[in-house]
């Protein structure tokens, strides 16, 4: 069984549509040079959450080499404001160890038995769907045992390309090969909707408004804002032309924006009519698209063989926080946790990193075996989850406190 992995097939870096060979190479040249190689040197990293990060990288080194008690007090000593969910899981590792050995608790949920993309994460009710070549989501519950609780598959078996949850986790919307989008209702796993964009051709892009009452779907021509409002869905507005490489796609989590990425820019869109409101350059390849719990930052991840970076901006002022980077190979999958205070980042660096949302300082390094990809906190905080070829690798605190009660 193979694995097709998301940021190889989902965002071919050659041949951009419609963007002349010259032109491309005039692209690359300029952001090559346009954006600070060393990623801090717009706004300095602060000194306290750089200290910060020395000390939690000192207590995983400690715990890594046996060393418990030496990380308990590394951890204590950390400045309180400071600390996030790489505070919690290492004092979780710390609280369930022995005397000389703390567990990594990362479970996962192994792949199903078909070719498959990669899972996805309801933040709400902790399910995940497989999204599979054959035309089916295969659903677990990770409050439950291991086994599928529920498997459903396209009429025509039209292979996956895409699938997401409504932030509310009451819907998820998949993208299929033959040009489809179906709306599911995620605690029945009816089929509600079924819409079509009007041609045979891979839905690679899918995002949903955080309520369901929307989505933008790649179809072969452009990107698609449709309203789920009414009975029958409806579109409303091309958002901008499709790209061969992709686009990138992000709903605020107030409903008001659409980000959409591209060559260049990050366009805001008007999250209702789909009208364009403003734009922030940050680096060719712009495509790895997510907006903070409150709707105030942004962060960018272009992909390529170009920019490797991380960049957060300002949605308010359109201005760039940090670019964090370049780093050995581009991030594939970024999400902030919900308190808005941490960025996950995966990709094929082979580790799962979390960053300060507000400086872009590391703060957390997990060495992983294979690439990782769609990264996703559950709205408690409490859940870090990501994708690997073999299955959907997960941390999960609330159990882990629980497993350590008296």
């Amino acid at each position: 069984m193979s694995f097709c992995f998301p940021c190889v097939d989902r965002f071919p870096f050659m041949h951009p549509r419609r963007v002349s060979f010259f032109a491309y190479l005039a692209a690359v040249t300029f952001c090559t040079f346009a954006i600070p190689g060393q990623g801090f040197a717009e706004d300095g990293i602060s000194e306290s959450m750089a200290a910060y990060a020395q000390e939690i990288d000192q207590a995983q080194s400690h715990l890594n080499e046996g060393r418990i008690d030496d990380a308990r007090k590394q951890l204590k000593a950390t400045a309180k404001s400071s600390r996030g969910f790489e505070f919690e899981y290492l004092l979780a590792r710390v609280d369930q160890a022995d005397a000389t050995t703390a567990p990594h608790l990362i479970e996962v949920v192994p792949k199903p038995d078909v070719e498959t993309r990669y899972g996805v994460l309801n933040q709400q009710t902790r399910q995940v769907v497989f999204i599979c070549r054959d035309g089916g989501l295969r659903i677990y519950d990770l409050t439950a045992d291991a086994a599928p609780t529920k498997s459903v598959i396209h009429s025509e078996g039209a292979a996956v390309w895409t699938g997401v949850f409504s932030d509310d986790g009451k819907l998820f919307f998949s993208g299929h090969q033959n040009g489809e989008v179906l709306v599911w209702d995620a605690a029945t796993w009816e089929l509600l909707h079924t819409i079509s964009l009007g041609t045979d051709w891979p839905v690679r892009e899918l995002v949903a408004a955080p309520d369901g009452t929307a989505m933008v779907a790649e179809s072969k021509q452009a990107l698609e804002l449709w309203t789920l409002v009414d009975d029958q869905p409806s579109k409303v507005a091309e958002l901008g032309k499709r790209l061969n490489f992709g686009e990138g796609l992000a709903f605020s989590p107030q409903g008001d924006l659409i980000a959409t990425g591209g060559m260049f820019d990050i366009v805001l869109h008007d999250g209702k009519s789909g009208k364009q409101r403003a734009s922030m350059q940050h680096a060719s390849y712009t495509m790895g698209l997510k907006f903070s719990p409150d709707g105030k930052l942004i962060a960018s991840a272009p992909r390529g063989n170009v920019n490797k970076f991380l960049g957060v901006f300002d949605v308010g002022n359109k201005s760039r926080l940090f670019n964090a980077g370049p780093f050995k190979h581009y991030i594939s999958g970024i999400a902030f946790s919900p308190d808005g205070k941490r960025i996950a980042a995966t990709g094929c660096e082979k580790l799962l990193r979390l960053f300060d949302a507000a400086t872009g300082e590391i703060v957390l390094s997990l060495p992983r075996q294979n690439c990782g990809s769609e990264p996703a906190f559950t709205h408690d905080g409490q859940l870090l989850g990501w994708s690997e070829p073999d299955g959907f690798h997960f941390i999960d605190l609330e159990k882990a406190i629980v497993n350590n009660a008296p």
